[in-house]
């Protein structure tokens, strides 16, 4: 979806200085203040809040923010202590009720209402979540209907007298009056859907959050309207632009949901085309049948292989939150891994004694003292989206493409984006230096302009922009930026993947510590591609079940955070696996039928729009199939 320059210039605001943000956001929008607060807070504090007189709590920070149509996903939040552990207990119960783990969910949802205030986004939270547990669970549908109305009401109250068009939502709103009407007003669900498609039209949301809901209410839509009253050729565009926004996304919301209903809606196309002399007509309308077939085959197959439902159960994915972290831990961790004493620290600053309260989780300092405390180490003062800092409204669609093109190793695109990026954002500042300089080395490599060793070299000084080579290597816990780690990751492929060498034991290091801190959906684009690295290596050193079992859990974990853009990378490591195996003679515990494999791989290049690995995997299938 084609975002407006209003977009842009929210996203390029310093969300350190929230007041400031929502201010300038309902300025872009057209958004009251009245509007804004409406059911959440009264007006008279969020206009202390707006005013910078009032710290909102995280919750409300992040439901004023979606009603603004902004996704945290891209970002990076920094919370105290406090807020940590609220927000952490939230995404336990998220997590624990997408992997159907119900007995440790009902105990941390338990603590969590025992510990919430009297505010109706915990009341409301602990509501939507527990309609999520009975739905799983597949109870009594009056009583879930129940939920959803208590819990829409609490920040919708008015939702049976008002139009959507009058209202300002967030996407988890839009879900829960969904879910409100289909349990409730079923005989209102269709009319719902059409008033949600005329809200998310405007420019308000963001790509990802619009991709959270769109597909959901063409589901429902699908769902509202009796076989003999649908509109098959509108729902087939609306569709198909939903398949479209997940493919670019890399998301899975709905996605098997959607596909399926397309193939429906081709077949019954088919059948309305009688004449003989459209023959190529059908032939084409066939094939692309076939074609969804083959997406929905492609994505059972994934689902088999990692024992998860193909279809929607919740909305819980509307709750996953990524990017998360602690301050005081970000700041012992890169402290400790600078070498610098507290009082080096501080100098200059605060008192020495403020550190050491902040790094005990004792203290909330003001947030200007945290800002000052980052940038010392060599961290952003300022909040980053896509690991850039800028506030130049221009910079964003700019990294979109960037990200987009280097992914399909367009790299003459990519290169130019970079070039036209130096005009949007400081280029003295380290942190955009790094993120710069990163990809056109790695672009230049992809090229063949450089030697491997010489990127390797190259890398290292990249990373020094923020953190010496040395300190990144120090064992035990440490903090990376995303761009650290990915540099990092760069220097430990270049260098090899025929052993474990040392930057990939501290990147292990760094995911087993996402681990024991339950971390995995939260930071999981930088753990599934190291992992996926990893799995590699324990493939070319011959313990090929480790591999495959890193392979499969990669898998797993992606589905459960919706992520389908390196599925095919994962299978196709089993694939030169097995195909090791053979060669070696390796005892296999199960044979493994290599062309179904690779054509799966084929499908989900398509899905994911990767035309350069769905070539690479469909020579490798026609090479296959000539020996056969």
């Amino acid at each position: 979806m084609e975002k407006s320059k209003k977009y842009y210039e929210l996203q390029a605001l310093d969300l350190w200085d929230f007041p400031s943000l929502i201010r300038k956001a309902r300025e872009i929008q057209g958004i009251t203040l009245e509007a804004l607060c409406k059911d959440l807070c009264s007006f008279s504090m969020m206009g202390k809040i707006e005013r910078g007189e009032r710290l909102a709590g995280k919750e409300l920070r992040d439901r004023i923010l979606a009603r603004l149509g902004v996704c945290s996903d891209g970002y990076e939040n920094f919370l105290f202590h406090e807020d940590y552990l609220v927000w952490k207990r939230q995404q336990r119960i998220v997590n624990a009720i997408e992997k159907s783990d119900f007995e440790t969910a009902e105990k941390e949802l338990a603590i969590y209402e025992k510990k919430k205030g009297d505010y109706n986004l915990e009341k409301q939270f602990c509501l939507v979540m527990r309609a999520q547990i009975m739905q799983k669970r597949h109870e009594d549908p009056a009583a879930i209907a129940k939920m959803y109305e208590e819990a829409v009401k609490l920040t919708v109250s008015d939702i049976e007298q008002v139009s959507i068009k009058d209202l300002c939502l967030s996407v988890q709103e839009l879900d829960m009056i969904l879910e409100y009407e289909r349990c409730c007003r079923p005989e209102c669900l269709a009319l719902r859907c059409e008033e949600i498609l005329a809200y998310i039209s405007s420019e308000m949301f963001d790509t990802y959050s619009y991709v959270k809901i769109y597909p959901k209410v063409i589901y429902y839509l699908y769902l509202s309207t009796a076989d003999q009253d649908r509109d098959w050729n509108r729902l087939l565009r609306l569709g198909n632009k939903g398949i479209e926004q997940l493919r670019t996304t890399g998301r899975m919301y709905y996605l098997w949901e959607l596909i399926e209903i397309r193939r429906e809606g081709l077949t019954w196309l088919l059948d309305q085309i009688e004449n003989d002399e459209e023959s190529r007509k059908r032939e084409a309308v066939q094939q692309v049948i076939d074609r969804m077939t083959e997406w929905l085959d492609a994505l059972d197959f994934v689902h088999g292989l990692c024992g998860t439902h193909r279809k929607m159960e919740t909305s819980c994915y509307l709750y996953q939150q990524k990017e998360a972290y602690c301050i005081s831990d970000v700041i012992r961790r890169r402290r400790e891994m600078l070498g610098m004493t507290k009082k080096e620290l501080c100098d200059g600053i605060c008192s020495e004694k403020t550190i050491g309260r902040l790094e005990a989780n004792k203290t909330k300092p003001q947030i200007e003292i945290v800002r000052l405390l980052f940038e010392k180490l060599n961290l952003s003062g300022e909040y980053q989206r896509w690991q850039v800092v800028t506030k130049d409204v221009r910079a964003y669609p700019i990294v979109d493409t960037i990200i987009r093109s280097a992914n399909i190793c367009d790299f003459e695109k990519a290169k130019k984006s970079l070039r036209e990026l130096e005009m949007y954002m400081d280029m003295e500042n380290p942190i955009n230096r790094q993120y710069k300089e990163r990809y056109e080395t790695n672009l230049s490599y992809g090229q063949r302009k450089i030697s491997k060793n010489d990127t390797r070299k190259q890398l290292k000084t990249i990373l020094e922009y923020t953190i010496p080579y040395v300190a990144a290597l120090k064992s035990g816990e440490k903090y990376l930026t995303n761009v650290e780690m990915q540099c990092l990751l760069d220097i430990a492929v270049y260098t090899g993947k025929s052993s474990i060498n040392t930057e990939f034991e501290i990147l292990i290091e760094m995911c087993k510590q996402m681990e024991k801190d339950e971390g995995i959906p939260e930071h999981i684009s930088a753990w599934e591609m190291i992992m996926i690295n990893v799995a590699s290596i324990y493939g070319n050193i011959g313990d090929y079940d480790k591999s495959d079992a890193i392979s499969v859990a990669v898998m797993r974990e992606s589905i459960f955070c919706y992520r389908i853009n390196m599925l095919e990378l994962n299978i196709y490591s089993i694939v030169w696996n097995n195909e090791e195996r053979g060669k070696k003679k390796v005892p296999v515990k199960q044979e493994l039928k290599e062309e179904e494999y690779l054509k799966k791989c084929i499908a989900l290049c398509q899905l994911n729009k990767n035309t350069i690995r769905e070539r690479i995997i469909q020579k490798r299938l026609i090479d296959l199939q000539k020996k056969i």
